[in-house]
């Protein structure tokens, strides 16, 4: 009676997909903070034997450690098993099976972009690694050559969380859309049966961009240090969209990875963590779509070749201690540094737009370097006041970022060998906004407050921000912004306080509810801010603004969860976000010929909707699972769509097997056309059903293997993240289109 009474409620929410976890075991990451025991957070193992996709750990959401189900808000977690399972190798198959989240991509050379969230993308939602900020991605990044957000490699992760809405009462300016946090693999994971040494080799093949990677690892323990280090090496070519009209451009790039981490346990209760990694990526493109006849720039491009190198670095320690000091509990301390450098340089041959030989040549070096340094002090107290348990955390955190962008290009005339660089209307060297650093400063305080035997849950939070912006304008500054402008960048200075409440209910040990309600802050970026930019030849300029407000928000989720002994379980969601003062683009002059632009306050956005995911287990072997997503966006100033607010989806699985022999699944995913776009001119993705399946078998202790055919039917389909505000005209669409039908696969052997 109670699974049929579940079949009902999924049923009735449309939750057909989801992602059965492995046990909690598996998820849980060492030295974190114990979670509060409750009968409503711990039920007795005889009435709870098989764990669902509710008792899977975040460490995220509240920076404590707590299954989904003791957390308000929508958190989803995926760790090494699902990345194997899935054949995951990079951030697009990260979120293919996340509902309210994508990943948007470029064809053209730049490749993936950063997350979306319910609709909020950008430096809007916050990416980290082991706490760590990394670097972000500019949001003026258009023109400005192909730099995109870096993100670690799959093969070093042990967990993802993704926070979906906004998380400023615990992680500051740019998590107003949520929060994305990579935990990387500790060398303690690997050890088994009280073994000392541990070492595996795997290889993995992607046959959406012909990628292949191998991957080596090993980790040692000696009495109280251990040690683990691995590198990947990642070879590949262009993605092929299905049933495309065009060909894609020929590219072909590879990545070697590197990560290192020593582990030292002085006491019983000290743990002392040393990290380090390095990316380096080389990527070549010719560059078709780039090659024809463009009359609006006055010009003929008879070939182009593109190179892009990027270099990323990252240095932490951590000192975690696990006993009292005072009234203090437990202790967590990280300092961190990490960085990215990015060169893209693109060589073109061109002429005149009715000529039949290219005239001359243009040759462009277009850099990006962002370093950021920080550290975070973190602090948790365990007490009881007025009969209540009290779960503190709170903290400080500091982090300075230093970022720069020159741009350099060079046009020879091909029959005298003259060089100039006074190309296009622009003086180069020059940067479109100054080198820039930026500062941010916070403390935050949340308190969890147990009630009523355990089954209720308060969690208010507060974090209150300092962050303060001073760019640095030089020649090359002036030489972008022309002699036109006479606005000089000034620093900035923003004090913001962000406030949370959660409430966490448990009306049995099976069903629950919770409410939300939270903040958001964002700081004008330092290219927003300070973008100076001049074009005589083609008649615009961009200015400065120092008044620039922070973005905020305001955000409302109501949810109910159910999950039962037998391992089904199901959550239901509603959300209702309100953004304020995004920052957009506005003409704001004319001077002469010249149009002015500028960066301003401008955008209110509310986007709501609704979220369901389920898993229906007929036997412990045997699961039925799904989900579904709904969300609608609008600006408030004018009444239109918010184009990067998904369409509906729905996905539904069924799944076999568990973490030992054999598992496979069978997925289908839903999406209706995206018909909610700001202008009739842009291209609406059609809806579309893609249909996948996976199969793998672990021999034992040794040898895994996994394989999986995607989008089975060949479908031809948009991801509507990749072509915001691309025109139904544009002659590049076949290019976004998704890949075509592929097969991927990876084996891992281990001693």
């Amino acid at each position: 009676m109670k699974n049929r009474s579940l079949l009902y409620a999924l049923l009735a929410t449309t939750a057909i997909g989801c992602t059965i976890p492995a046990p909690a075991s598996a998820q849980t990451p060492p030295a974190s903070t114990p979670a509060p025991t409750t009968p409503a957070q711990t039920p007795p193992a005889a009435t709870h034997p098989i764990p669902t996709q509710l008792d899977a750990v975040t460490t995220a959401a509240t920076r404590t450690r707590r299954p989904l189900d003791a957390v308000a808000g929508t958190v989803s977690v995926t760790t090494t098993e699902d990345i194997d399972r899935e054949n995951m190798q990079d951030v697009r198959d990260l979120v293919r099976n996340e509902p309210g989240v994508t990943v948007g991509n470029n064809p053209n050379r730049a490749g993936f972009q950063n997350f979306v969230i319910r609709g909020i993308g950008g430096n809007r939602v916050l990416v980290i690694v082991d706490g760590m900020r990394v670097p972000d991605f500019p949001d003026s990044n258009t023109g400005a050559g192909t730099y995109t957000r870096e993100q670690p490699d799959l093969e070093d992760i042990k967990r993802v969380e993704i926070i979906r809405g906004p998380a400023s009462a615990l992680y500051g300016s740019d998590a107003i859309g949520g929060v994305v946090a990579y935990t990387t693999k500790d060398p303690g994971d690997y050890f088994k049966d009280g073994g000392n040494v541990y070492g595996s080799v795997k290889g993995a093949y992607s046959g959406a961009n012909q990628q292949f990677a191998e991957t080596f690892t090993g980790a040692v323990r000696s009495g109280n240090l251990e040690f683990l280090g691995i590198y990947t090496r990642r070879d590949g070519q262009q993605f092929t969209p299905a049933q495309s009209s065009l060909g894609p451009n020929p590219t072909s790039w590879f990545n070697n990875d590197f990560l290192a981490k020593l582990v030292i346990r002085p006491t019983d209760v000290d743990t002392i963590r040393i990290t380090g990694g390095y990316t380096q990526g080389t990527q070549s493109t010719q560059m078709l779509s780039g090659v024809g006849r463009f009359p609006s720039l006055f010009t003929r491009v008879y070939d182009e070749w593109g190179q892009d190198y990027t270099n990323t670095y990252r240095i932490s320690g951590q000192w975690v201690h696990e006993a009292p000091i005072g009234f203090i509990d437990r202790i967590d301390f990280l300092a961190y540094y990490n960085s990215v450098n990015t060169q893209a340089d693109t060589y073109q041959l061109r002429g005149a737009t009715n000529g039949i030989i290219p005239t001359n040549a243009r040759a462009s070096s277009f850099l990006f370097n962002q370093a950021v340094t920080g550290a975070e002090l973190q602090m948790n107290t365990d007490a009881k006041f007025f009969d209540l348990r009290n779960y503190l955390t709170y903290g400080l955190s500091f982090f300075a970022t230093s970022t720069t962008r020159p741009r350099n290009r060079a046009q020879i005339t091909l029959a005298t060998g003259v060089t100039t660089q006074v190309v296009g209307g622009e003086t180069f060297p020059n940067k479109n906004f100054p080198d820039t650093d930026t500062i941010q400063a916070g403390a935050y305080l949340q308190d969890e407050i147990t009630a009523l035997d355990g089954r209720l849950v308060v969690t208010p939070a507060v974090r209150l921000d300092y962050y303060s912006l001073n760019p640095d304008p030089d020649r090359y500054f002036w030489n972008s912004t022309g002699a036109t402008l006479n606005i000089v960048p000034t620093a900035s200075t923003y004090v913001s306080a962000s406030p949370k409440l959660g409430v966490v209910y448990h009306f049995t040990d099976t069903y629950s509810s919770y409410f939300q309600y939270a903040t958001g802050f964002r700081a004008p970026p330092y290219d927003n801010a300070n973008f100076g930019f001049t074009n005589t030849a083609s008649f615009y300029q961009i200015l400065p603004n120092a008044n620039l407000k922070p973005e905020t928000a305001n955000s409302f989720e109501v949810g109910f969860r159910g999950k039962y002994a037998t391992g089904s379980s199901w959550q239901l969601t509603g959300f209702y976000n309100l953004y304020n003062n995004f920052i957009e683009t506005v003409t704001v002059g004319q001077v002469g010929p010249v149009t002015q632009f500028q960066y301003v306050n401008l955008t209110n956005v509310t986007i709501w909707g609704v979220e369901a995911r389920g898993e229906y287990r007929f036997t412990p072997d045997w699961a039925l699972l799904g989900w579904t997503a709904f969300a609608q966006g609008t600006d408030t100033r004018t009444g239109l769509p918010v184009d990067s607010v998904s369409p509906w989806a729905s996905q539904g699985r069924v799944r076999y097997g568990g973490e030992k022999g054999v598992n496979a699944q069978l997925i289908g995913t839903m999406v209706a056309q995206h018909s909610q776009v700001s202008n009739p001119n842009y291209f609406q993705t059609p809806a579309y059903f893609n249909l996948d399946a996976t199969v793998g078998y672990t021999f034992g202790n040794h040898v895994k293997f996994n394989a999986g055919v995607f989008n089975i039917t060949n479908a031809k389909y948009w991801n509507s993240a990749d072509v915001i505000g691309i025109n139904t005209t544009n002659p590049q669409l076949d290019l976004y289109a998704q890949p075509a039908r592929y097969f991927g696969a990876n084996l891992t052997a281990r001693w």
